[in-house]
């Protein structure tokens, strides 16, 4: 037998070590931290205390032993492997996140132990999937770890498979690793129901039968609304890594750890369930008062950004899922506190979509947790949320779709020189890198001539002008390859061109690649201040140059 015959060897060997290890995490934090914050509760500057150790920890050990040396949250670093390195994620990169996760969640930062759980099974998978040689892509295997890790953490099953299928992109599935992945989430999730490990979730009682129809457009404002929140979190979020990033430049990374553990301390000293994991945040979404809730939601999106972007770093599902799960219980308050248990699990699963760019898996998740009576509410407000928040990128490696080779070396290479944003590129122009003067085609020619005009060069593509040289569209081989041959002699507007995605060319290059790898477009065009077409961009320049800054630069 071949040893790809023996393939099933490893997602069932992954899910049993995910059960394991995600169980003994589960427990390591709850009971740590449990401890920690009794203590933190009865000598308050504790809270200053347990913190600042947790980003100590956490940063050095990344610093000295990892090869991604910037910390981060785990679906960040997760992410990164997945679309940054070829060769997976190394056994050491994983026990050490792992390691620094862990530390992060025992001493009191705003992050779920499910990081750590998806990281080491996600690192054992691909260690198995080179020891076993079976020839599986690095990226597949490492998903097959972060779905039983995420099903063993929070014994979700089909939610742990969706999450790893949702998580590389905005806008698509990573659909080969589906098989595996089902069986390791599977396997994983029985094997830590049988270790009975705490859960990581409140209990949401709630009695009702069938909502009224009333309930279709409240889910949709709240969806609309929580959209506009997950902006906000973002931003915020965004913020305090800017932030951070200018602190060490000032006063280097212990002035930056200092800074981040007075904040945990002043957050964890005014709010004490606004810091931790969020377990102590679980009796406050049922019987909190108005204040209480809106004081832990605002101050723990910001304990959360400072504990991932000042050197700690873990799981944010959990983070989400408590704030989402707040904002709920603040919405249902003031607008029909009979419904408080509902709004709950809207916010719950509509801001983890909103945050996480990822629609089916909270959908799922709460069903798994909480069961399905009010899932159409759940499933309204999240994909209204998802939408809404769809554009806006939390994770700065998490590409809309799926792409070819080309624009996939492209977008590799624009992330890892991205991370030192070059000086020099900040100087250069669209004009600058375009190719000038290129081939264009006339609005005014026929189909058969602009199938000629393509047979006279190498490209698959070109712009379409007017008589004046103002772009308008552009066509493509592929999109000439499907007029039939009677007409042929119909003009060439006649065919559905395609939209240009068009610059002047003093746009910053920076502006232009960011755009082109948004979109997902393979070429753009340039144009002078009279709108003419000038020049014209396609991923092979731009990679090149990129290339250029990423071996010399």
């Amino acid at each position: 037998m071949k040893r790809s015959d023996f393939w099933w060897l490893l997602p069932i060997a992954t899910g049993v070590f995910a059960g394991v290890v995600a169980s003994v995490i589960n427990d390591l934090v709850y009971y740590s931290w449990e401890m920690f914050y009794g203590d933190a509760l009865k000598t308050k500057t504790l809270f200053f205390v347990f913190p600042f150790t947790g980003l100590v920890l956490s940063y050095f050990l990344i610093h000295l032993l990892a090869w991604y040396r910037t910390p981060k949250s785990s679906f960040h670093m997760i992410l990164e492997v997945f679309h940054l390195t070829p060769s997976g994620l190394i056994p050491r990169e994983a026990i050490v996140k792992t390691a620094s996760g862990i530390a992060t969640s025992v001493f009191g930062g705003a992050a779920g132990p499910e990081g750590a759980s998806t990281v080491i099974s996600g690192g054992f998978s691909t260690w198995l999937n080179k020891v076993l040689r079976l020839r599986m892509e690095p990226k597949k295997s490492l998903m097959i770890g972060v779905a039983a890790g995420f099903s063993a953490c929070f014994k979700t099953p089909l939610a742990g498979l969706l999450f790893a299928l949702e998580l590389p992109y905005r806008r698509d599935l990573e659909k080969e690793a589906f098989i595996e992945a089902a069986i390791a989430s599977s396997t994983a999730y029985l094997v830590s129901i049988t270790l009975g490990a705490p859960s990581l979730l409140p209990v949401i009682q709630f009695e009702m039968d069938a909502l009224p129809l009333i309930w279709l457009p409240i889910s949709m404002l709240f969806g609309l609304a929580t959209g506009a929140l997950s902006f906000i979190f973002t931003g915020v979020y965004a913020a305090c890594e800017r932030v951070a990033k200018q602190i060490i430049l000032k006063g280097g990374y212990p002035l930056m750890l200092i800074v981040g553990g007075v904040v945990l301390g002043g957050v964890g000293y005014i709010m004490p369930e606004a810091v931790g994991p969020g377990y102590q945040m679980f009796s406050l979404l049922t019987e909190g008062t108005m204040l209480a809730l809106g004081m832990v939601l605002l101050l723990r999106v910001l304990s959360t950004g400072v504990t991932m972007n000042f050197g700690g770093t873990g799981g944010l599902f959990l983070p989400t899922l408590l704030l989402g799960g707040a904002w709920g219980a603040v919405v249902g308050a003031v607008f029909m506190p009979s419904m408080t248990p509902v709004f709950i699990l809207m916010g719950m699963a509509a801001f983890s979509a909103g945050v996480h760019k990822m629609m089916l898996t909270p959908i799922i998740f709460i069903a798994e947790v909480y069961g399905a009576p009010t899932l159409i509410p759940i499933i309204l407000a999240t994909v209204v949320c998802f939408f809404v928040a769809g554009t806006y990128r939390f994770y700065s490696i998490q590409p809309t779709n799926k792409v070819n080779e080309e624009e996939l070396a492209f977008e590799r290479f624009y992330y890892k020189v991205m991370r030192a944003k070059p000086k020099e590129l900040e100087k250069l122009t669209a004009i600058g890198v375009a190719t000038p003067n290129p081939k264009r085609l006339s609005v005014d020619i026929t189909v058969r001539e602009a199938i000629d005009a393509f047979g006279q060069t190498n490209f698959r593509l070109m712009p379409v002008v007017d008589a004046n040289g103002m772009v308008l569209s552009y066509v493509t081989l592929e999109d000439l390859a499907f007029v039939s041959k009677t007409a042929l002699d119909a003009p060439l507007k006649s065919v559905e061109l395609r939209p240009p995605m068009v610059f002047a060319e003093g746009e910053p290059i920076l502006r232009v690649m960011e755009k082109m790898v948004e979109a997902k477009e393979d070429h753009c065009f340039v144009v002078d201040a009279e709108g003419k077409l000038t020049g014209i961009i396609s991923t092979i320049d731009v990679t090149r140059l990129l290339m250029r800054y990423y071996t010399h630069g």
